[in-house]
């Protein structure tokens, strides 16, 4: 498995960490004041990022790559 080199900004950030805490897509919408679909389309943005297709490869790929601690 290659690691990506990729940059994310602080909503980004956020999402995976709640995303690596198994929060639900309307729950971090509602923390972070955002649309569940502006939060979709965010998660969307770091799945390509990623190169991955789901949160569980989010959350994989986020530890593997140092992102996540």
């Amino acid at each position: 498995m290659k690691n990506v080199k990729v940059g994310f900004n602080s909503v980004e950030s956020r999402i995976i960490q709640l995303i690596a805490s198994e929060v639900p897509n309307k729950q971090i919408a509602l923390e972070l004041n955002y649309s569940q679909r502006m939060v979709e389309y965010y998660i969307s943005n770091i799945s390509k990022k990623l190169e991955v297709h789901t949160r569980v490869g989010i959350v994989v790929k986020a530890f593997q790559n140092n992102i996540l601690h």
